[in-house]
């Protein structure tokens, strides 16, 4: 939600600060870096430009001839056919939606979502398909400047989405799988549509490379029973994706483990990092583009904190040893003199705005010279798990992983983000004081010859009572508000009351049989009934009640408006806490920081001389 603008206003006030030169980290509309279509780069100052009159945020490619169709030259009003604005893709839905699933849990706060799944009255030849209770569009609109004057249209409801694709499914687990598994109750019945008595329900594909009891997992989140495509074949060495091919003529990837009992993790890693460094540089030397896949070194980390020390040493140790490589008097043919100058990182870290560039870094190769104001390739890329999530670079060729991940299907996503066009060489620098580390060295080989079958099971329980307690007010506001055209409006939570019984009954219906189907359990199912049952009743008393509006949520224009749902915070969940993430699940830990042990504080002085009295005591 904080990567794109949610409103035109938003987007508007970010192009400007880009065009003043102020750096923001907020979000912005730029997010293309260059055109899909010709490739030319795009400057958000200067090719993007917001039309407050109709609502749109419109992208254009930069070629400074004009050449390309979607240029400011050749497509003035348009441009590339791009919505990157919330409020833009609720009333133009797109042909094709890109998102992630966090954003579902806001079909309880955002009425217009509903647009999405078809359900459509009025559009507005000016801006789109329209709310009834919408501010921007008022209904008829005068002539004004090039824009003619329009009307507003009845229009019938349209097709809901045929195909959903999720990408990464192992990632949809644990709590996150949990809650989105309750919310698909909604999304489901909202993209199933009625064709001759019959109802159609949308087509679901899963892809993933890490997973198993994927039938447990796939039944839990969409209720579908799994079909593998393509099936087995008759020949094991040829699945369609993958044919297995003789690794002296065809080589992957290669495995070595690292590991020094008796020093230190730091000083390991400086010592890995310098040699790999120094040799790809004698490579580059000698063979010159082909040895360009290991001039870039990704470096591996389960944590910031370590990655943060890492990069200090990065940016200083490993830097002075480089250096000293050509200064010792030792003979090293094997080595050269390594100007490490690039070190960035790709983590949460990083402001939102930068990483599409951070990857187009990526793909620089390395040049013998260059150029003045030239963007130069990295020569350390420090990283994180979003390394092991879509980051798709076909030039990088080695990486060093600092300890063995907490996961199997982590480690085999992040080390596969190396060596996909190149042989690439992964180096993992294991602890000899931690355990878990120390086991995996042990086992090293089998281990890496057979880690597809230590890949996890994944947990999913969406109809779990701590999983109800969070996640099915939402999803039972999310059916009952994008289902009902008099319900989904803001003030429309004032009307559920018992002329809606028909619609809280089907809604009842609806989130009772999914758990049902689920969990196989007429008990749960009736649990379940009951709980909708309790809110909607706590729901028609608090629109019953005199003396105020009832809404979904408060207004600051209309300040008679009382909330119906509540935001997570720090305060107890009650029966109307509704998540606006799925990972809202618990409240932050709030921390009290105790000013008496505070450097300066009046007891801290008095400790601090005790512990040095005590070091002496130790070291006599």
């Amino acid at each position: 939600m904080k990567v794109t603008p949610n409103t035109t206003e938003q987007s508007h006030e970010a192009i400007e600060k880009e065009r003043e030169g102020k750096h923001s980290n907020g979000s912005t509309p730029a997010q293309l870096t260059s055109c899909p279509w010709c490739g030319s780069e795009i400057s958000p100052g200067r090719d993007i430009r917001v039309d407050k009159e109709v609502g749109r945020t419109l992208i254009f490619c930069g070629d400074k001839y004009g050449r390309c169709d979607f240029s400011h030259a050749k497509s003035k009003e348009n441009g590339l056919p791009v919505l990157v604005v919330d409020e833009e893709i609720y009333k133009n839905p797109p042909t094709m939606l890109i998102g992630t699933v966090d954003k579902f849990a806001m079909m309880a706060w955002r009425g217009e979502i509903r647009n999405l799944f078809g359900y459509v009255n009025q559009e507005c030849p000016r801006h789109g398909f329209v709310l009834p209770d919408s501010d921007d569009c008022t209904g008829n609109h005068q002539k004004k400047g090039k824009l003619e004057a329009t009307r507003v249209k009845q229009v019938s409801q349209l097709r809901p989405p045929d195909l959903i694709i999720q990408d990464e499914f192992h990632l949809i687990s644990g709590p996150l799988g949990t809650m989105v598994g309750l919310y698909e109750t909604a999304i489901d019945s909202l993209s199933t549509w009625d064709y001759k008595g019959k109802k159609i329900r949308p087509k679901v594909v899963a892809s993933t490379a890490t997973v198993k009891k994927a039938e447990e997992q796939v039944e839990s989140v969409f209720l579908r029973q799994v079909s593998v495509f393509p099936p087995q074949g008759l020949d094991v060495e040829d699945n369609f994706f993958s044919v297995q091919r003789p690794i002296n003529n065809n080589p992957g990837r290669r495995y070595i483990g690292i590991c020094s009992p008796g020093s230190s993790r730091p000083g390991v890693l400086i010592r890995v990092y310098v040699a790999i460094l120094t040799s790809a540089q004698t490579l580059f030397k000698h063979f010159g583009k082909a040895a360009d896949p290991y001039m870039t070194l990704v470096g591996y980390f389960n944590s910031l904190r370590e990655l943060g020390g890492m990069r200090r040493l990065a940016e200083d140790d490993v830097q002075t040893r480089s250096y000293r490589v050509q200064m010792s008097e030792v003979e090293r043919p094997g080595l050269s003199q390594r100007s490490v100058k690039n070190i960035d990182e790709l983590t949460s870290r990083v402001s939102s705005k930068d990483i599409p560039q951070k990857l187009d870094q990526l793909e620089i190769a390395f040049k013998k010279e260059w150029k003045k104001g030239e963007t130069q390739a990295l020569d350390i890329a420090l990283a994180t798990n979003m390394l092991s999530v879509g980051v798709d670079v076909n030039r990088l060729g080695l990486m060093v992983v600092n300890g063995q991940p907490k996961g199997t299907a982590e480690y085999i996503q992040s080390t596969s983000r190396v060596g996909r066009s190149f042989p690439g060489i992964v180096f993992t620098v294991l602890t000899w004081s931690r355990p878990r580390d120390l086991s995996h060295y042990e086992t090293f080989e089998h281990y890496h010859a057979t880690f597809y079958k230590h890949v996890e099971a994944q947990s999913v329980t969406p109809f779990a009572p701590r999983a109800l307690d969070r996640g099915l007010t939402g999803t039972m506001v999310s059916l009952i508000r994008l289902l009902n055209d008099k319900l989904n409006p803001n003030i429309g939570a004032q009307k559920l009351n018992s002329s809606s019984q028909h619609e809280a009954v089907s809604v009842r219906k609806i989130i009772s049989n999914r758990g049902w189907n689920i969990k196989n359990d007429r008990s749960i199912a009736d649990q379940i009934e009951e709980m909708v049952k309790d809110r909607i009743d706590l729901w028609q008393k608090e629109s019953n009640r005199s003396g105020r509006r009832l809404g979904y949520e408060s207004e600051r224009k209309k300040g008679d408006i009382a909330p119906l749902l509540k935001k997570p915070g720090i305060v107890s969940w009650d029966k109307f806490t509704v998540p606006m993430s799925m990972r809202e699940v618990e409240p932050g830990v709030q921390l009290i920081m105790d000013v008496d042990t505070l450097p300066e504080g009046p007891n801290w002085k008095r400790r601090n001389k005790d512990k040095e009295k005590d070091d002496r005591r130790e070291r006599i």
